[in-house]
């Protein structure tokens, strides 16, 4: 076994049909499969650096200690990367977010995703794309899509490990680069976790039939980026948004991430797109909207979502690949 510093960066993936209820919550294992783009840009770079002197694992997140949370997650993911590698060193881990967190921008995801090919690679372990998205799933479930690039399908699994259960790419980039905007809300950072989420949306009487609608949503959102059809794409990535939301806004306690601009945005792209522009929107588990616009009309959607009172800042990005190594020396 070689030990070495490894680096890696993973980006966020925002779900087109969306992972809201799982059936195992200690591996992350869904309920119904999932649809996800993968942003190019926005994510996570994470350096792992085993140290046989060490007495535990430490880590720090955007120059801060990471919390006692959060690192019961990443121990998670690194016990499992030690059991394979058959070692019991500990690792000094930073890692930087270029997403921001606890805004529904899947900052979690691109996290534990990079955490695993950093981790893999550090401890000298060669997975591929399956084995990498099975263990970035320990860490944070939507991790799973991160590993790969593109349209990415992440399958629900029959098995009881999960190790059936993981992600990849169902089209690449270019099948239809559509650019991406990012919407931020001012003052949005959710109060309830995805975690803490799921669990409360249990208590909707929406959940079994948006479970169902989901598997259903998910055949339909392939058909229409096969044929590359932003109607039938709006149709089903939007419905599957405001359905996801509304089985939290029916749970008791109710569950509402939106803020006023949330709505505004809603608002503008539907009419955007009554007038011809290629558009539609998808809300994750949190208040900030995320729009999918072809490529000749990014820039004047941008600027107008960028108008709307409540938004704080409009990211622009595309469609990319997905983790990636970017350092591993001995």
């Amino acid at each position: 076994m070689t030990l070495q510093r490894a680096a890696a960066f993973a980006p966020s993936n925002i779900a087109l049909t969306k992972y809201w209820g799982k059936r195992d919550e200690t591996l992350n294992l869904p309920l119904a499969p999932s649809l996800s783009v993968t942003l190019a840009e926005l994510g996570s770079l994470t350096v792992v650096q085993p140290e046989p002197e060490l007495v535990e694992d430490v880590m720090i997140l955007d120059g801060q200690p990471l919390d006692a949370a959060g690192m019961i997650k990443v121990r998670r993911v690194l016990d499992a990367v030690r059991q394979m590698a058959g070692s019991q060193v500990f690792a000094g881990l930073q890692s930087v977010n270029t997403v921001a967190s606890a805004r529904g921008l899947a900052s979690s995801a691109s996290a534990f995703a990079a955490l695993a090919l950093s981790a893999s690679t550090a401890y000298g372990l060669d997975l591929d794309d399956a084995a990498l998205s099975r263990l970035a799933r320990t860490g944070s479930g939507s991790a799973a899509r991160s590993v790969s690039g593109g349209y990415v399908l992440w399958q629900t699994g029959e098995r009881a490990d999960g190790y059936d259960s993981y992600a990849q790419t169902f089209r690449d980039a270019k099948h239809w680069p559509l650019r991406i905007l990012v919407a931020q809300v001012l003052d949005g950072r959710k109060k309830v976790s995805s975690t803490l989420g799921m669990k409360q949306n249990r208590d909707s009487p929406l959940f079994a039939p948006w479970i169902e609608l989901c598997h259903r949503d998910v055949r339909a959102c392939q058909q229409a980026i096969d044929a590359r059809d932003m109607t039938q794409l709006a149709a089903v990535v939007e419905g599957n948004a405001l359905a996801m939301h509304a089985t939290m806004m029916s749970s008791r306690p109710a569950l509402l991430y939106w803020q006023p601009a949330t709505l505004a945005v809603i608002h503008e792209v539907r009419r955007l797109r009554s007038e011809g522009v290629e558009c539609c929107f998808t809300i994750d588990a949190g208040s900030s909207v995320v729009v999918l616009v072809a490529e000749q009309d990014a820039r004047p959607v941008a600027e107008s979502l960028g108008e709307i009172h409540g938004i704080e800042a409009v990211l622009q990005t595309r469609i990319g690949q997905g983790a990636r190594l970017v350092e591993a020396h001995g």
